[in-house]
């Protein structure tokens, strides 16, 4: 769905106006979700919880069922409009936080990227959970209080047939949000000479780049890395992806990739996409191979801090700033 009055800290104002008509809205406020779930910065992704997943102006609450290490097994939830389906189980009210009837859409299941995530607004009860894993997996939904299957959508012309195809659009394009380069083991990345093929000529290349032709040559054969301050001028030029450029570079470690994309950054990236006027996936990008330049740089055995090398980069940067 699209949100247009979501601010960087805040649930929804609309999920607020509705818990306060039924509950009152503390328990969605910053106030409250901090009481019940701490530092944001801090907030580790587990089965159950509800999160506010986000990119560019698509928004939408998903319910966690299974955490991994950089995506999470998830379903859609909606408190409005009301709908449901019949792979779908619905929750009374007084069994969230939201004070509202809530519909998990077990029947649009599907691997959501942990960069996506940006606020754990909920967490629900294991028998829920359990409820919407069932018919996840097209199993009858097992008794639980206060929850229940959900009714057939009987047309293609239905309101909560049109919901549903809008869930499963707004869920496709949060799954496309771009990633970082991963080195994968065994797999050397290619070059960028073969990357561009003919979109730029040598001579647009160096003036893009601003750097002398013998340079420019080195990178294109991969004899040299690729500035990671000149993939966006590279991008913008040629209309790749900063993500396919940067896998000509040198691709990021696995460990280093999985600390970056956690929500705990995600703030930050924000906040510096709007300063430098550029994409939070350029920002994160940035930020990436600046704490990978760092480390580079220093000495040292045993693995890599990378989340106190992110904040040695940006300069001890708070992670809990909300955005302005």
């Amino acid at each position: 769905m699209r949100e247009d009055t979501m601010s960087d800290s805040k649930v929804p104002q609309r999920f607020l106006d509705l818990a306060r008509k039924m509950r009152g809205p503390h328990a969605l406020s910053e106030a409250g979700l901090r009481e019940r779930f701490g530092d944001p910065a801090q907030a580790e992704i587990k089965a159950g919880q509800v999160w506010r997943a986000r990119w560019d102006e698509v928004s939408m609450l998903v319910l966690v069922l299974e955490a991994g290490a950089r995506e999470v097994n998830a379903v859609p939830v909606t408190i409005d409009p009301p709908g449901e389906d019949e792979t779908s189980v619905v929750v009374e009210g007084a069994r969230t936080a939201f004070g509202v009837e809530a519909t998990v859409w077990a029947g649009l299941v599907s691997c959501v990227p942990v960069r996506v995530l940006e606020r754990v607004v909920d967490a629900w009860d294991e028998d829920i959970v359990g409820c919407a894993a069932a018919r996840a997996q097209g199993r009858p939904v097992p008794a639980a209080a206060g929850v229940r299957q959900g009714q057939m959508i009987r047309s293609a012309l239905e309101p909560d047939a049109e919901t549903r195809a809008g869930l499963a659009d707004d869920l496709e394009h949060l799954q496309h949000a771009p990633g970082l380069p991963v080195q994968e083991s065994g797999r050397p990345p290619g070059t960028l000479a073969s990357l561009l093929g003919d979109r730029l000529d040598l001579r647009t290349l160096c003036s893009v780049l601003e750097m002398p032709q013998p340079e420019v040559m080195k990178l294109l054969r991969g004899k040299a890395p690729l500035p990671a301050d000149r993939i966006g001028a590279i991008a913008s030029a040629t209309g790749l992806s900063a993500e396919q450029i940067a896998r000509t570079v040198r691709p990021l470690p696995a460990d280093l990739v999985q600390a970056i994309e956690h929500p705990r950054w995600r703030s930050v990236w924000v906040r510096r996409a709007r300063q430098l006027e550029i994409s939070e996936a350029q920002a994160r990008l940035w930020g990436s191979y600046g704490a990978f330049a760092l480390a580079a740089r220093e000495t040292g055995g045993g693995a890599a801090d990378w989340d106190a090398r992110l904040r040695q980069f940006l300069g001890g940067e708070d992670t809990t700033k909300g955005g302005a």
